[in-house]
């Protein structure tokens, strides 16, 4: 009779980079302060407020909006809207969003931007009713779309009767994004900033112990696990996100193993697998061409030993990688827009040649992944995703 063993997790999902857990440890203060600077829109004393939340990868910045948008839906005449502008990127998909967050149904097809939008704060206005919109991963929408942040943050100018109910939190990597926008822009955003600073090691155990608690059955991790995730975070940045994903991948570890408990060495194990500035999870949000663009980059610099590569190189590899994959390869100006994309997301970095290069080029590195783990990884989504459009 075959026995089925007993996994280490208890419930896995607890682990998972979606997952909002009820409580928040050593970042209370930081969600009170953030319904503080909006207590005027909650008590109906203002219309709107604008907020920037600024702060390194795994800071909980993401953590503390959620519970924020949790907070304000008690509010029944407040309508919390919550964004990743890395899903939804461009000002159009963003607007669709906004208003499928309404009870109006869908919006006829022929209707401008403007429009739509104009209809959104309508709305708001006709039924006496505020919104807080929450744009998370939102730096590359400072860089590429500044007109649409200048529209959102002077909503009366698009509203019939100049009133503004929209109020803005922006949840950003870098406080460099607002000296950015153009001075009218600018002027019209109220910054108030809330600064996530990087964890500590003593605050990363605590976080650590209390995730561990919902994951995994109690007998099945160690102590010891737990501070070796929170010290291999601290020599990046003090991450959360990557310290509970290194327990994740040690409980996985330790159930192909079938050794039953979660030691340090199984996290010292998924260190060679688990990548701090970005989850290959994520990877999963770009578009075809820019996983075709990235997998030919990480195939490149795999296959030579060197720091960067020219942007002749990298072009004329997608577009041998495009022929591979079946796939009509995009003009020059739209692949330097996807090279934009890529490194406002950090996923590659990007600077001008000097010495050893002839001429001036644009040199492309990888600072996010090993180049040949990102190679097979990208390769499987690209094969997946191709092949559907076949």
């Amino acid at each position: 009779m075959i026995t089925m063993r007993k996994s280490v997790f208890r419930d896995a999902s607890k682990l998972s980079l979606s997952y909002i857990p009820n409580r928040i440890p050593h970042r209370e203060l930081k969600l009170q302060q953030l319904l503080d600077y909006f207590r005027g829109v909650l008590e109906d004393r203002i219309s709107y407020e604008h907020v920037f939340i600024v702060g390194n990868t795994g800071t909980g910045k993401t953590l503390v909006v959620k519970h924020f948008e949790n907070a304000v839906a008690r509010y029944r005449d407040i309508i919390p809207i919550y964004i990743n502008s890395r899903f939804e990127r461009s000002p159009g998909n963003i607007i669709r969003k906004m208003i499928s967050s309404l009870d109006i149904g869908r919006v006829a097809r022929g209707y401008s931007l403007e429009e739509v939008f104009s209809g959104f704060l309508s709305y708001l206005i006709d039924n006496k009713k505020k919104a807080v919109l929450i744009l998370d991963d939102a730096d590359h929408l400072f860089d590429k779309h500044k007109e649409f942040i200048y529209k959102l943050s002077r909503a009366e100018e698009a509203s019939p009767s100049f009133i503004n109910n929209l109020s803005l939190v922006f949840v950003v990597h870098s406080e460099d994004v607002i000296n950015k926008l153009d001075p009218w822009t600018a002027a019209g955003l109220h910054k108030n900033i809330i600064r996530f600073e990087d964890y500590s090691y003593r605050e990363l155990v605590d976080i650590l112990e209390y995730r561990s608690g919902e994951a995994f059955h109690p007998e099945c991790i160690t102590e010891e696990a737990i501070v070796t995730a929170a010290d291999i975070a601290t020599a990046y940045n003090y991450n959360a996100r990557y310290a509970i994903e290194l327990l994740y991948k040690a409980g996985l570890i330790a159930d192909k193993r079938r050794e039953g408990i979660v030691k340090a060495e199984h996290v010292r194990l998924a260190r060679r697998e688990t990548f701090p500035a970005f989850s290959f999870d994520e990877l999963r949000t770009l578009e075809l061409h820019e996983k075709i663009l990235l997998y030919s980059i990480a195939e490149l610099l795999s296959n030579e030993d060197k720091a960067f590569v020219t942007m002749g190189e990298v072009e004329r590899r997608y577009r041998d990688n495009c022929l591979f994959f079946h796939q009509r390869p995009v003009g020059h100006t739209w692949l330097w827009k996807m090279v934009n994309v890529l490194a406002t997301f950090g996923l590659i970095t990007k600077r001008l040649s000097g010495e050893g290069y002839r001429g001036k080029t644009t040199l492309i590195g990888l600072p996010s992944f090993p180049a040949e783990p990102l190679a097979k990884e990208l390769y499987e989504l690209i094969k997946v995703e191709a092949s559907r459009r076949d």
